[in-house]
């Protein structure tokens, strides 16, 4: 029964820690996504008018439009999508956290019956040591990022007021956008800090 018990432990671990990975994919993934649009709102804050003009272009070509896409429709579409990547990202981050909680409770228990030294990959080998530039990796990820992407948000929709002729819709819309990414990226970072 023992055997038994251990055995579907043991493939419960492997399942999950395979669940992990994939996880781990989709937050690098997400991340780079993250990436990619914030260098489109960088690009459009250093040259708005270039950008402007470049980007209604592209899109006008490449869906065969006969007008130019005014730009601050896509701004918003930008604007969207950044904050959903950006909670995607989020989340998928804090259920691999939560994972790796879940998974140190599994090894606890199958390296016990094997005085210690077995299991151990992701709990007390993987903690064991750690590296200095591993711990500078997760404030970046986990403070800098977050602090960075807060900075280029709030900064972005301070351009767009400024430029802005009177409170539009599009306007309010990005202004509430900003809002939830704001405090996405505070709860985040509570979160990963002290959440025990």
């Amino acid at each position: 029964m023992q055997e038994q018990k251990l055995s579907l432990l043991h493939d419960h671990y492997k399942e999950t820690f395979a669940h992990i990975q994939d996880y781990l994919k989709l937050r690098d993934r997400l991340f780079a996504y993250v990436l990619v649009i914030v260098t489109l709102m960088l690009f459009q804050m250093y040259s708005p008018s270039g950008s402007a003009g470049a980007i209604s272009e592209l899109l006008a070509k490449k869906l065969e439009l006969k007008t130019p896409i005014d730009i601050s429709f896509l701004s918003s579409i930008l604007w969207f999508a950044l904050l959903g990547i950006v909670i995607r990202y989020y989340q998928t981050v804090v259920h691999i956290e939560r994972q790796y909680d879940y998974i140190h409770n599994i090894e606890d228990q199958l390296s016990s019956e094997y005085d210690g030294k077995a299991f151990t990959r992701e709990g007390k080998s993987y903690l064991g040591n750690y590296p200095v530039f591993s711990s500078w990796a997760w404030i970046l990820y986990t403070i800098v990022f977050p602090s960075l992407l807060l900075v280029i948000v709030v900064v972005k929709i301070v351009g767009e007021v400024r430029q802005a002729e009177g409170i539009t819709v599009l306007l309010s819309i990005d202004a509430l956008i900003t809002l939830c990414i704001f405090l996405s990226s505070v709860f985040y970072v509570l979160l990963l800090h002290f959440r025990k």
